[in-house]
C-alpha cells in the first residue's frame, strides 16, 4: 500500500447522529463549562468509552452489560 493511501486512511471521519433534546442540552452545557466545542466533547466521550470498554462489554442483544467478573448488569432505563 502506498504512503499517500495510508495517510488518507488515518484522517478523522465525520458522522451524523440524532440526540434527544435532553442529551443535547447536557452536552451543550458541559461543552460550555469545559470551554470546548460540542464536536470535540462528543469525540472525547466516545474515545473514552471505547478505551474503557475492555472492562465492561455489551451483553448479547443489547440487554445490558457484562462486567469484568462476567456478571450481567441490566441496561438502565432511560428517563426520557
Amino acid at each position: 500500500m502506498n504512503e499517500r493511501l495510508r495517510i488518507l486512511q488515518r484522517q478523522p471521519r465525520r458522522i451524523s447522529i440524532t440526540l434527544s433534546f435532553h442529551v443535547h442540552e447536557e452536552l451543550l452545557k458541559r461543552s460550555e463549562e469545559e470551554g470546548r466545542s460540542m464536536s470535540n466533547l462528543c469525540a472525547f466521550l466516545l474515545e473514552d468509552a471505547i478505551r474503557h470498554s475492555n472492562v465492561t462489554q455489551p451483553a448479547p442483544m443489547g440487554i445490558g452489560t457484562v462486567n469484568a467478573n462476567n456478571e450481567l448488569r441490566p441496561r438502565p432505563r432511560s428517563p426520557f
